[in-house]
């Protein structure tokens, strides 16, 4: 009977990656859409009404 850690052994591919990837983005990108787009666009706001002024 071995007292060691046993060994684990994982055989992810690129594509497991790629898709794990994926699902998590998929469900988040909502989010990440509103979080970058609502700053983003007062930022050119502020800077188009700079040419006005």
């Amino acid at each position: 009977m071995s007292s060691g850690i046993p060994t684990v052994s994982l055989a992810y591919t690129l594509s497991d990656v790629s898709t794990g990837v994926s699902n998590w983005f998929s469900s988040t990108w909502l989010i990440l859409a509103f979080a970058v787009a609502i700053p983003l666009s007062f930022f050119i706001a502020h800077q188009v009404k700079g040419l006005f002024n």
